[in-house]
């Protein structure tokens, strides 16, 4: 499936609201003007078999569905306020699973400040979830994907590879973490903003898509990348780059901010990856030891375009083997 040519299509079929003030793929969220002020509307919707979030822990998946909800309003700038879900669970599901379920949602809007306002329950062979969030952008200025064409420095929240990772492995799901106090100083200090829900060249690629005169420049070196990522690949031959290029998203926030920004605060868990600038030779290029640069010249391997996880991930793994070199012991 293409989905941008998907989505352009069904969105011609709808007329676009006066109120809403950004277009198509701009931005994280949907910008409303309501009233005298703006909102970030989001919704996402989730299942095991798309999005590889393991249900060991029930707290654990309802906390990550949360997270990856609220961190499109994140994305765009907007304080979260108010949240609705609609939950369906297997016909014969454990009532300790909805109640730890339940719980790691609770928690997370808690610790957002973030209510939930209703929703709706049904009943299939697996669970499925899909979240909606609201929230006011208080600075009245949206956090969007379109990059002023300035000289800029790129920064990524977090550590990135681990959902990858954990798919890689077949392992379990790791803990999203809800980016509130980086969302705060993001909103006062960014150029742009979008989420890793794609992981992290995804997000780049979105980027280079909607910012065609700019360059990206990316020191691999510098990506923080997830604790067990280099023994991953010490052991398989399997560049941990591959964990970049993979489709499974950490939700963490890849934002711009202006040459002469101010520095991050030691308590904030953001780390400068590259920079961006005009140039005659836009696009994304990723530098790694000594002189090496590679050039991200082609859209990634889409998810829904593969028969299963394993395909798709043979596919990343060769992508990768091609850009970094190394090879899959495991192949």
């Amino acid at each position: 499936m293409d989905e941008y040519a998907f989505i352009k299509g069904l969105a011609a079929k709808f007329s676009r609201s006066r109120a809403q003030r950004n277009k198509l793929f701009e931005c994280d969220s949907e910008i409303l003007e309501l009233g005298n002020s703006l909102w970030g509307l989001t919704m996402d919707e989730f299942s095991q078999a798309e999005d590889l979030f393991s249900s060991e822990s029930p707290e654990k998946l309802g906390a990550n569905l949360a997270v990856a909800t609220l961190s499109d309003l994140l994305a765009a700038g907007a304080t979260p306020a108010f949240f609705m879900q609609a939950l369906v669970l297997p016909r014969d599901v454990d009532s300790a699973f909805a109640e730890g379920l339940a719980e790691g949602i609770a928690r997370t809007l808690e610790k957002a400040g973030c209510h939930l306002c209703g929703g709706d329950l049904g009943t299939a062979d697996a669970w499925r979830y899909t979240g909606f969030a609201m929230g006011p952008i208080s600075s009245g200025k949206p956090l969007t994907r379109i990059l002023p064409e300035t000289e800029q420095r790129l920064f990524a929240t977090g550590s990135i590879g681990d959902a990858n990772l954990a798919a890689f492995t077949k392992g379990a799901t790791p803990q999203f973490e809800l980016r509130t106090a980086e969302g705060e100083f993001i909103r006062k200090s960014a150029t742009g903003c979008i989420d890793t829900s794609g992981g992290l060249l995804d997000a780049l690629w979105t980027l280079k898509i909607l910012n065609p005169s700019l360059r990206f420049d990316v020191a691999l070196e510098r990506i923080p990348y997830c604790k067990g990522l280099e023994s991953f690949s010490a052991a398989t031959g399997i560049p941990k780059e591959a964990a970049l290029l993979g489709g499974a998203g950490e939700y963490e926030l890849l934002f711009c901010s202006g040459k002469d920004s101010a520095s991050i605060p030691d308590t904030l868990n953001v780390q400068e990856i590259g920079g961006v600038a005009p140039s005659s030779k836009p696009g994304i290029f990723l530098k790694g030891k000594g002189d090496r640069i590679v050039e991200l010249a082609s859209p990634l391997p889409c998810p829904r375009s593969f028969g299963g996880v394993d395909s798709y991930a043979q596919a990343i793994v060769s992508l990768a083997c091609q850009l970094f070199g190394g090879g899959n012991k495991n192949a």
